[in-house]
């Protein structure tokens, strides 16, 4: 897939492929591959079950709008190895895949590096193109995992520059931020069953959230307890003045103290949380209506259609009329 909006015959073709491997022979259900760990059998058995209801998907779902992911079973070391300087060609879209075991173990190396084995609980992103390389080793009972590969242009190079500073590899609990919000990505991947492709970005965007969390302490905790009351606030009210400092107060702290509390417990400081929060709005409404981005701006709280064009440019890496125009 070329770096451009793909034509309705490319989208339909991409449904189509992405589909195909909901169905295909590697879906867990089709074969008999090593036992799950008691933490996560559950969660293994209801993704199986999820998996026996694929569906197609709506005519928005393509690529740039919205993701692809499995489950999966592998089991035959000589047909699974994947290289990252070798997946996609010159003029494809980069992209990331995470994939994370729930049975059995794979390998995932860096080039030049010793292999690391991944089990249960453990998972990697794989950031296309790069130079690493992942497959199932002779000695593995078989491999078991979930999933995810996203082509959006503004979370790969997120969750890039997060691989380069912390590392490709991830562990997690059955109880985690980061494996819920997996589960909930690998069910849509099946099911199709989000409103609307800002739906989709939304939940695309918690996942990277909480991938990013994961290198900040207290994350389990705190994070969501901070953030999605913060969300429900600035969106039922974006033209409100909400600054740093009231939220500091209504939580007795110092600005710069909660500032700190914040980013330490989700990754991410409170201003530019609620930005985000404002973007995704915007984005939704570039979309949706034709209002012209002036009417944009007020509506979602930002100064002005200037201030609004540098901070949706800063979060999006592209115009505002280049979105609406790739989108719409």
């Amino acid at each position: 897939m070329s770096n451009r909006k793909p034509t309705p015959a490319e989208a339909a073709l991409w449904r189509r492929r992405s589909f195909d491997v909901q169905r295909s022979e590697a879906v867990a259900r089709h074969l008999e591959g090593p036992e799950a760990p008691s933490p996560w059998s559950a969660r293994l058995r209801t993704l199986i079950d999820v998996s026996r209801r694929a569906e197609e998907g709506p005519s928005w779902w393509t690529p740039l709008n919205a993701y692809f992911g499995s489950v999966e079973t592998r089991t035959d070391p000589h047909s699974y190895y994947w290289d990252g300087m070798k997946r996609i060609g010159r003029r494809d879209l980069p992209l990331v895949f995470f994939q994370f075991t729930l049975a059995g173990f794979g390998h995932f190396e860096l080039y030049g590096r010793p292999p690391q084995r991944i089990g249960p609980g453990t998972g990697f992103f794989a950031v296309v193109p790069s130079r690493h390389r992942y497959y199932l080793p002779e000695a593995s009972p078989g491999w078991t995992f979930v999933w995810i590969g996203i082509y959006h242009r503004y979370l790969v190079r997120r969750i890039a520059r997060q691989v380069a500073s912390f590392g490709p590899v991830v562990q997690a609990t059955p109880q985690s931020p980061l494996v819920a919000r997996l589960s909930r990505l690998v069910r849509g991947a099946f099911l199709k069953d989000f409103r609307d492709r800002f739906e989709v970005e939304a939940e695309l965007l918690a996942f990277t959230h909480a991938f990013e969390r994961l290198g900040q302490p207290g994350h389990d905790t705190d994070a969501d307890h901070l953030l999605e009351p913060l969300r429900a606030r600035v969106l039922a009210n974006p033209q409100a003045r909400l600054d740093v400092a009231t939220l500091a107060a209504e939580h007795s702290m110092s600005r710069s103290a909660f500032g700190h509390y914040f980013h330490t417990r989700t990754g991410v400081s409170p201003a530019h949380f609620m930005t985000e929060v404002r973007v995704q709005a915007a984005a939704r409404l570039l979309v949706t209506t034709r209002l012209p981005l002036a009417r944009i701006a007020d509506d979602c709280g930002f100064a002005n259609a200037n201030h609004f064009g540098k901070v949706f440019r800063r979060h999006r890496h592209q115009s505002a009329g280049a979105y609406r125009r790739s989108l719409g």
